[in-house]
């Protein structure tokens, strides 16, 4: 019988209850005569085969077409990846307060619930569609996302000799991970990102905005690699490299950042956001093992404008958006955790924004809170390239 899309939405919706790997009636649902399922499975095979297929599909839809917060509803809607196994009720408040910190599952289903659900079901069905589209090349090419095609080693570009990979160096180098530097600002090429298992893009003192062919091909670059689904750390301007390719702004931030702390004598910090906490207390995968709030140094007068599809993980005072997710697997931090002790040294004597300071002072309150700060530091790192898949 032909089913309408109440019929596939009212199936999702009980697909909810059970998350989709503990539902008993799936081999009976509507949704193995979606197009797609049938385009996989073939006339010939048993319901339990077209219901692992049908999983199959959802889960590659819910990690790969769907972005930023819709990924990770559907995520918990549908019970995938660490929301495996979680009572329905306890997925049900995780959701509500991903939204709305107040809301309960009773405010979320009144409307959201239906447009995701709805959002869900529309790329179902593209995925049929885009089965049958072989000469379009899709925004994530499988041989370039599929961690199999891209290299194991780590891809890091400097935008100014100065500002190096730091403690990022120091953990690839203790981990055993290969990682090419390339420096642009020596005129180094940008090699093809997508043939490395992951890409990080430091600071410097251009800005996003510019029209300099130095930043013509660092934008069209790093977006090559995110579509293609590549993992992505972007610092100081590498975040807000990010962001402007993926549809967000630049813009002057209104007081510049610079150092340990703010023209009014507090130091710089930064606070995770309700976002960063992610369904029943865990926190979002780049902060495993850190503290809600940490000190910072910053180096920047420019802040980003985000799409909705991103999120925010971290906020300061003086510039609000501090630590952007996104995609999946994306991230930016405004702030510089790769310092070290020789860094800052070198910076204090070649930036134009940090030779004004007194020098002592800033290496002084450095030394203080080196071993905090060192450790934060690569816990972030380690934890990104766990979500690389690299360690």
């Amino acid at each position: 019988m032909p089913y309408t899309d109440t019929d596939y939405i009212d199936a999702l919706r009980k697909l909810i209850r059970t998350g989709a790997m503990g539902s008993p009636t799936l081999e009976h649902s509507p949704l193995l005569s979606l197009p797609v399922v049938q385009q996989t499975c073939g006339p010939e095979t048993s319901p339990s085969q077209r219901a692992h297929a049908f999983i199959t599909i959802l889960r590659r839809i819910v990690q790969e077409r769907l972005e930023g917060r819709e990924s990770e509803t559907a995520a918990l809607l549908f019970g995938f990846d660490t929301y495996a196994g979680v009572p329905a009720q306890d997925r049900y408040r995780a959701v509500a307060k991903l939204y709305n910190p107040n809301w309960t599952w009773k405010n979320y289903r009144r409307e959201p619930l239906t447009r995701h659900l709805n959002t869900v079901l529309l790329s179902l069905k593209r995925e049929a569609d885009l089965a049958n589209e072989p000469a379009i090349e899709p925004a994530r090419p499988p041989q370039t996302s599929s961690r199999s095609a891209r290299g194991d080693r780590v891809l890091i570009v400097q935008n100014i000799t100065r500002e190096g990979p730091g403690l990022l160096g120091r953990l690839l180098d203790e981990t055993a991970i290969g990682y090419d530097v390339t420096d642009l600002s020596e005129g180094d090429p940008f090699p093809d990102p997508t043939t490395y298992g992951a890409l990080i893009v430091l600071g410097g003192p251009d800005s996003a905005n510019d029209q300099s062919r130095k930043m013509l091909v660092e934008r069209q670059k790093v977006k090559v690699a995110l579509d293609a689904g590549v993992p992505y750390l972007g610092v100081c301007l590498g975040l807000q490299v990010g962001v402007k390719v993926l549809g967000g702004s630049v813009i002057p931030n209104h007081v510049k950042e610079i150092g340990w702390r703010a023209p009014d004598g507090n130091p710089y910090s930064v606070s995770l956001t309700n976002l960063a906490l992610t369904a029943l207390g865990r926190k979002d995968p780049l902060f495993v093992g850190l503290r809600n709030n940490f000190r910072v140094f910053q180096l920047h007068g420019e802040t980003v404008t985000m799409t909705k599809s991103m999120q925010l993980l971290a906020t300061g005072e003086h510039c609000r958006n501090q630590i952007v997710k996104l995609r999946r697997n994306a991230y930016g931090i405004q702030s510089h955790f790769e310092l070290t002790r020789e860094m800052l040294a070198e910076w204090l004597k070649a930036d134009p924004d940090l030779t004004p300071l007194d020098g002592e002072a800033v290496m002084a309150e450095f030394e203080e809170i080196e071993e905090l700060y060192t450790i934060t530091g690569l816990s972030l790192f380690r934890n990104f390239l766990h979500i690389a898949g690299l360690l």
